[in-house]
């Protein structure tokens, strides 16, 4: 043979190839399994009761600070016992969260001041009912107005004075005197 026709015979590299075996198909890659759905309405339960929590304890707050003007019955007088050992009566309200307003002021005073040496309020609530009597601010001698503003720090505790009771029974006489005056 000769060697043209070999050439000849023999496949041409560049014009014949033979197919090269394909690669495998990859696998179908298996779909991703969707997570079970969670019901909308868990998701919305577990919100309303963080919110729900949320108002309760912002409602809480609010109340709790002012839960000393809840505890004010306005119909009728306070007992306004301070720090300093001294006790007005009249109507007390709250200003703020610092300061309380009493107006309609009184306190108790021993009527005679020779008598005993301590006129403190405490003593003469001690003393026979003759003994002290009820005085009304405004007719000292710096000339106060009928209205007291404290600090919520300088009282020790307060009470709602019975209407019948033998305070509020005098302050409701004295008013009755003034007003035909």
């Amino acid at each position: 043979m000769d060697s043209m026709s070999y050439r000849n015979n023999r496949p041409s590299a560049r014009t014949e190839r033979e197919p090269e075996p394909a690669a495998p198909a990859p696998a179908p890659k298996p779909k991703p399994q969707a997570e079970p759905k969670r019901p909308r309405w868990r998701l919305k339960l577990v919100i309303g009761l963080i919110v729900i929590g949320l108002i309760t304890c912002a409602a809480w707050f609010m109340l709790s600070r002012s839960s000393i003007s809840t505890a004010i019955d306005g119909n009728k007088y306070q007992a306004v016992f301070f720090t300093n050992g001294q006790v007005y009566f009249g109507k007390l309200s709250a200003i703020n969260d610092e300061y309380m307003r009493l107006t309609n002021v009184y306190y108790l005073q021993a009527k005679s001041d020779t008598e005993t040496k301590d006129t403190s309020p405490q003593s003469a609530s001690k003393q026979n009912n003759s003994d002290v009597e009820l005085i009304k601010l405004g007719g000292e001698i710096h000339g106060p107005e009928d209205a007291m503003i404290v600090s919520k720090d300088q009282i020790l505790f307060f009470e709602n004075l019975k209407p019948a009771g033998n305070v509020s029974q005098t302050i409701t006489n004295y008013q009755n005197q003034n007003k035909a005056n």
